[in-house]
C-alpha cells in the first residue's frame, strides 16, 4: 500500500519497520484512544525524538503502521498464489486469513488492526487504508476462485460471493481468537469455512486438498 497522502512512503525501511513494530505493540497494550507518542517510544529502544523526526503526529505514526500491516498481510496471502493446485491455493489462503493465534507477530498485528477498525468510521485516512486492504484481499480471493472454476476444480460459483464469505468470516473471527484467546472458536470456524468450501465450491468428485 502506498502512503502518498502523508509522504511517509519516503521513510527509510529500517525506520518504517521500527515505527510499525512499536505502534503495533503500543496499540495492543494501550489501545488507540489514549495512545501517546511517548507510549509508542516506550516499545522501542529509540527515543521519542526519533518518532517525531520521522512523523509529525500520532495519526501519521498510525498510518505508517497501517501501510506496513497491509503489506505484511498481503505478502502472506501472495505467498500462496504460486501454488499450482487451484483448490489448495484457495484453502491455503483461507488458512492464512484465519491466522495463527500462537504467532505473536500475527496476533499483535490483528489486535492492532481491530483496534483501528473501531475508529475508522470517524477517520477518513484510517478508513481509506483499511478499505483498500480489504478490497485487495477480496480481489485476490475472487481471482483464486476464478482460477479454480477455469481449471474445473470448482463449481460455477460466484467468485465475489465466495470471497466475501471467506473474508468476512475471517475478519469476524479475529476478535475472539486473537484478542480473547478463544482458540476453540478459531478451530471451529476454520473447520466450518473448509466445510463450506467442500460443499459449495469444490466440484463434484474433487477431494479437499491436503494443506
Amino acid at each position: 500500500m502506498s502512503n502518498d497522502a502523508t509522504g511517509t512512503d519516503d521513510l527509510p525501511d529500517a525506520a518504517r519497520e521500527e515505527i510499525a513494530r512499536s505502534v503495533r505493540a503500543a496499540l495492543a497494550r494501550h489501545g488507540y484512544a489514549d495512545l501517546t507518542t511517548k507510549q509508542v517510544a516506550a516499545e522501542s529502544a529509540k527515543s521519542e525524538a526519533f518518532f517525531f523526526y520521522h512523523c509529525d503526529s500520532k495519526a501519521e505514526l498510525i498510518l505508517v503502521f497501517l501501510d506496513w500491516a497491509a503489506e505484511y498481510s498481503l505478502g502472506r496471502l501472495e505467498a500462496v498464489a504460486d501454488d499450482p493446485d487451484p483448490a489448495r491455493r484457495l484453502y491455503r489462503a483461507c488458512d492464512v486469513l484465519l491466522g495463527d493465534p500462537d504467532d505473536d507477530l500475527q496476533r499483535g498485528t490483528y489486535v492492532a488492526i481491530m483496534e483501528l477498525l473501531a475508529h475508522a468510521a470517524h477517520d477518513e485516512a484510517f478508513a481509506e487504508r483499511l478499505t483498500r486492504y480489504e478490497r485487495r484481499v477480496l480481489d485476490d480471493l475472487a481471482g483464486f476462485v476464478r482460477d479454480g472454476i477455469e481449471s474445473g476444480d470448482f463449481r460455477d460459483v460466484d467468485p465475489e460471493q465466495v470471497a466475501g464469505v471467506v473474508l468476512m468470516t475471517a475478519d469476524g473471527t479475529a476478535g475472539a481468537v486473537m484478542a480473547l484467546g478463544m482458540a476453540d472458536v478459531g478451530a471451529n470456524v476454520r473447520a466450518g469455512v473448509f466445510e463450506y468450501l467442500d460443499r459449495v465450491v469444490l466440484a463434484d468428485g474433487r477431494e479437499r486438498p491436503t494443506l
